[in-house]
Formats: structure tokens, C-alpha cells, sequence
């Protein structure tokens, strides 16, 4: 029994030697710049990090504590990262599914709604910001208020969009709909497509309906590919920072901003390095709990397919 154990573990080195010189370039890839990085934030986010001296002092959870009791900073970053996710991830994932469905639906013209929708995914954060910063522009110059005020007199004034909370937080949301929702009616669009046509035509036979074909035959088809596109949106939206970077710098007074952008702030305008990756640390565990719910609840995590 020991010698045959013993076959079996040098049979199994065996293996692995072989293997070894086609996944050894991808483990350093990854442990260099993806364990090593990770590792090193969450040891400096308990430190107090010198960058220039190389200097690490372990300060325990000062960091933490300074983040998320010092000022309503982080509170205001935290609470627009999930309002960004409240908002934008349903319509992404409603406005893509429907474009999806009638782009599937069409006999001729598919590859020019595809080219179309795809554009803006494609287009830089920078300028897909400042034409959103054209938009929202706060004098006359700004199309919304030439609009509103000077066409349509709907206003009497001219809207500060930008530098406001709300309004602000609203064009950052609209600038991440419109950015991605192109992504997500391809995804579905490929996963609708492998629908076999044999399912509707057997429903129309039995007198199925458009919306009864719809909710019972594409939605249910489509769960998995419905959840990869939450968490992927999800993950995006507690990654959002060009946006805010560029349209509201987080003004005022913070309450546009993200946690990215905090993230950013305290690492390299106040050189905070620990509160930094403190910042990550958090986003980091938010992100994790957030899809092993929705996995909870996809039921994904026990089978292949959603209920």
C-alpha cells in the first residue's frame, strides 16, 4: 500500500513537472503583479507608509479609523458608490436586454445596430466626459441649459448641474448608463442567440403570446448571463473614477465622490498612502460580500444555471 502511494506521488510530480514550463511564466505574471500588489496593500494598509524612505510603520487599525470616522469623506464615497450601482446596474442590464431582443429581431440590419450600440463602450472616458461636460455646462454655453432656459423656457436660470450633489451624481449616473449599456446588449445578444428558434416556434403553436414567450423562454434562458453582467457591472461600479475625475472632481465638498477617486486623493494629493489602501481594502471586501450574496441568490453557487 506504501509503495503504491508512493508511485502515485511520483507519478503526480511527475505531471506537474511537465506542466511546470507552460504555467510557470503565467504564476510569475500573476505573483508579481497580482499576489505581490496585494499582498503589500493590505500589509501597508495597517502601516504608516513613507514612500520616499521606504519607511513601514505598523499602526494597526489607525487607518481604518481615520478613514471612516475622521470625516464624512469616505461615508459620502461609500453611499454614491452604491447609489451608482443602484442606479445605473438595473437600467444597464433592462436597456440591454430589450435593445438586445429587437436587434435579435431584426431580419436585415444587425451588424449597424451592433456598431452603433458598441460605440460608446469604445470611445475614451475622456471624451465621452467632456461632451457630458459640455452638456451639463453651467451657463448658456452648456446645451442642457440652452435648452431649458433658452429654448423651451423651462427654467428661468441657468443650473450649476455640475456642482451641485444631486445633479451632479445624476450626470456621473447617465454618463455610465449611456457607456455601457452597448457592452451589455452584445453580451446578451450572444447569449440569445443561442437560443434554440424551436422553443418559440413550439410556443407560438401553443399560443404563446410575445410577452409570454419573452418572460418564459428569453429570461429564463438568459439568468446566467443576466448575473455574469450584474456582478461585472457591480464590480465597474465600485470601480468608477474617470467619470468623477473629470465631470465633478467631487464637489461639493466631496458629495459626488467615489471611493476610487478617494482612493486617488489620499495617495497622491495627500501622499496618505495607508489611508489609501485602507480605501481598497474596504472596496475590496464590499465588492466580495456583494457577489457571494447574488451568487446566494442566483442559486448559481449550487448549479450551472439560475432557478
Amino acid at each position: 500500500m506504501t509503495l503504491l502511494v508512493k508511485k502515485k506521488i511520483r507519478k503526480g510530480w511527475k505531471g506537474w513537472l511537465s506542466a511546470l514550463p507552460f504555467i510557470l511564466p503565467g504564476l510569475i505574471l500573476v505573483s508579481v503583479f497580482i499576489i505581490y500588489p496585494m499582498i503589500f496593500t493590505i500589509k501597508i494598509s495597517f502601516s504608516d507608509y513613507r514612500i520616499v524612505t521606504g519607511e513601514i510603520t505598523n499602526v494597526g487599525l489607525l487607518n481604518f479609523k481615520n478613514v471612516l470616522f475622521e470625516t464624512k469623506e469616505f461615508w459620502y464615497a461609500y453611499r454614491n458608490n452604491f447609489l451608482y450601482a443602484i442606479v445605473t446596474v438595473p437600467l444597464i442590464i433592462f436597456g440591454g436586454l430589450i435593445f438586445s431582443y429587437l436587434v435579435n429581431n431584426l431580419k436585415h440590419g444587425q451588424g449597424i445596430f451592433k456598431v452603433g450600440f458598441y460605440l460608446p463602450v469604445i470611445t475614451s472616458w475622456v471624451i465621452v466626459s467632456l461632451v457630458f461636460k459640455y452638456m451639463f455646462g453651467n451657463s448658456n454655453t452648456g446645451l442642457m441649459n440652452y435648452l431649458l432656459v433658452d429654448v423651451f423656457h423651462i427654467l428661468d436660470d441657468y443650473v450649476p448641474w455640475l456642482y451641485r450633489e444631486w445633479t451632479g451624481n445624476g450626470a456621473i449616473w447617465l454618463m455610465g448608463v449611456w457607456k455601457n449599456m452597448g457592452w451589455a446588449m452584445l453580451i446578451f445578444l450572444a447569449a440569445l442567440q443561442s437560443i434554440p428558434r424551436e422553443l418559440y416556434e413550439s410556443a407560438a403553436i401553443d399560443g404563446a403570446g410575445l410577452w409570454d414567450k419573452f418572460r418564459y423562454i428569453t429570461i429564463a434562458a438568459v439568468k446566467p448571463t443576466i448575473f455574469f453582467v450584474m456582478v461585472n457591472m457591480i464590480i465597474g461600479s465600485f470601480n468608477v473614477f474617470l467619470q468623477v475625475l473629470l465631470l465633478t472632481s467631487g464637489n461639493p465638498n466631496g458629495t459626488t465622490s467615489v471611493l476610487q477617486y478617494l482612493l486617488y486623493n489620499r495617495a497622491f494629493s495627500k501622499f496618505e498612502f495607508g489611508e489609501a489602501s485602507a480605501i481598497g481594502l474596504i472596496s475590496a471586501v464590499t465588492i466580495v460580500i456583494l457577489t457571494v450574496i447574488l451568487n446566494k441568490t442566483f442559486l448559481l453557487d449550487r448549479s450551472g444555471e439560475g432557478e
